[in-house]
This record gives structure tokens, sequence and C-alpha cells, in this order.
């Protein structure tokens, strides 16, 4: 089980793709306004709880989590890995304005919601075609059916499946090359509940002292004048810089990784001391590496590799 890659899959299909809405094409034939389908799935009228399954094969065997979903119309929610073993209690916890990732009692980081997932809409429009396919059933729901197309060829596709009357993303798909799935979720044990009901004990986030941040924030001048080397604002393919930070590895060392977006499709930068070799297990995540003086770049992202060695060629000695 590839714990960090299994997370990337959740985030990226619980979070990522719900911006997908905010641009589309023009509703036509009684199909719904994406946008308001948008308004309604960030801003649900309703408190809701449910359980979601996630299985993602960005390796052989494939990766399955379960999660349960709390979820207030005032923004607050709380997410909790049911499974597997290893991430067991694990909880996603947020007030509306920060959140915390709590594991075993006590809350391990603290960032800003909008630091972790910006709403760059700007860029989806750009790079993404968006459209209203058909209206279908999910759990006994109406819900209507979408799909975010990329521009670029070799960037995945998704489905996503959003209930008619309140927004919630009842169903994802991303597909990769030749229309493979890499990723799905399908919500189930959907219930609305009354937010009065819902004790406010399941949002506290604990007193214990949290623990040293596992990431360090870090601005593209300091990165460039440490880590010796120049990180463009802007890459091939509709890829813009969306942040960066200094990450441990064993043995004491440490790693640059710098983020990238199209708005709903992620790059990973590593960066790299040259006495660190990870070796990397069989994945369908697409992986190229590049010499750079005495550091490594690892460059990595769900789209064809052959997109991330043109792009991998932007990043420069400084």
């Amino acid at each position: 089980m590839n714990e960090r890659r299994l997370k990337s899959s959740i985030a990226q299909i619980l979070t990522l793709s719900i911006i997908a809405f905010a641009v589309a094409d023009q509703p036509s034939g009684g199909k719904p306004d994406p946008l308001s389908l948008l308004r309604k799935a960030l801003n649900p009228s309703v408190a809701y709880t449910c359980k979601i399954v996630v299985t993602s094969w960005h390796s052989p065997k494939g990766d399955t989590a379960l999660l349960r979903e709390l979820r207030l119309p005032d923004g607050r929610y709380r997410v909790e890995y049911l499974s597997p073993q290893k991430l067991r209690g694990t909880v996603l916890l947020s007030d509306g304005k920060r959140r915390w990732r709590i594991v075993k009692g006590r809350a391990i980081w603290e960032i800003e919601v909008n630091e972790l997932t910006p709403e760059r809409l700007d860029l989806l429009g750009k790079n993404y075609r968006l459209t209203v396919l058909r209206s279908t059933t999910v759990l006994n729901r109406k819900a209507w059916q979408i799909s975010v197309t990329p521009k670029v060829k070799g960037k995945p596709q998704h489905r996503l499946w959003l209930d008619a009357e309140h927004g919630i993303i009842l169903k994802g798909e991303v597909m990769g090359e030749g229309g493979t799935t890499v990723a799905f979720m399908a919500v189930t044990d959907l219930k609305f509940l009354k937010p009065k009901e819902v004790p406010e004990s399941l949002f506290e986030v604990p007193l214990k002292k949290m623990s040293r941040s596992e990431a360090k924030q870090l601005t593209k001048q300091q990165a460039e004048s440490k880590w010796k080397i120049s990180l463009p604002d802007a890459l091939p393919f509709g890829f813009v810089l969306e942040r960066i930070e200094e990450v441990s590895l064993p043995r004491n060392l440490s790693a640059l990784h710098a983020v990238y977006t199209d708005g709903l499709t992620r790059l990973s930068l590593f960066v790299l001391p040259s006495n660190f070799n990870p070796s990397l297990s069989p994945s369908r995540v697409s992986m190229v590496r590049k010499h750079l003086g005495r550091q490594v770049l690892l460059l990595v992202g769900s789209i064809d590799k052959s997109l991330l060695e043109r792009i991998v060629s932007s990043f420069q000695p400084k």
C-alpha cells in the first residue's frame, strides 16, 4: 500500500474535481447551469454524512480506502479513514477556515484551507472543456453526469456524478491514456442530518501539543536561493507554480517540493540531493528524472510521460 499515492488520489477526486464546475460550456436542452451546481457543491445547504469508497490503480495491484465524511452547511467537515488498517483513525478536520490532519489524537499540521485547495478557475477554463452530459440516478437520487476533458492530449479526463438537488459528488472517475480508469470514488450510506443534532465535539481539535510540521513553506526567492535552481512561474501545457515547501527525508536529509497546477491536475517537482536515490516502484503515475549538477530532479504527475519529459527541460540551475 503506497500511502502517499493513495492520499493523493483521494485528494484529487474529493477536492480538486469539485472546482471543475466553475467554468463550463453553456447549458442547453434543459441541462442545468454548471455554475449553479458548483455553488451547491461548494456551499451545501444541508448537513450530511456518508461513507466513501476510493480505489486507485496507480500500482498494478491497486489500493482501496474507506472513509466516513461529515459535512455541515457552515463549511465545517470531518473525514475519517476507516480502512486500510495503516490509516485507520486518521482524521481530516476543518472549521471552514483552517484544516488539520489528526493522527492518534494529535494534530500534526495546521494550514489554511485555501492554501490546500486554491480555486484556480481561470486555469481550469483555459485547460479543460466542461460539459453536462446527461441526467441519471445514483443512490436513488437524480444526478447530473459531468465530463471534464483536457484540451491537451496526455492529461487525465474526469467524469463526475453530482447530486441534482444539493450538489454532492456521488461518484467520480479519473481516466488515463486510452480511457483506462486510474481512480474511482463512490458514495454509500448517504444520510441527511439536522446541524443542531451533530455533536460539536466531532469538530474539536485535540489540545495536545502539535508536532513539528512535516513541511516548511518557502517563498520562491527562498527556494531558489537555497537550492540553486530556477523555478519558472509557468510551465508548458498550462501549468503554473502553486506552492513550494521543504520536506524531510530519511538520514536527516531534506528535499525541495514545488507543486504546479493547471487548475485540476497537479505536478510535483522534487529536488533531491545526489546522494539520495529512492527506488521507484511500478506505478501508473508518470515519473521523470533529470540530473542537474549535484542534484536530482524528480517530476511526478498523472499525465503522459512524454509530456513530463518535455516539461522537465524547463528547469535549469540558477
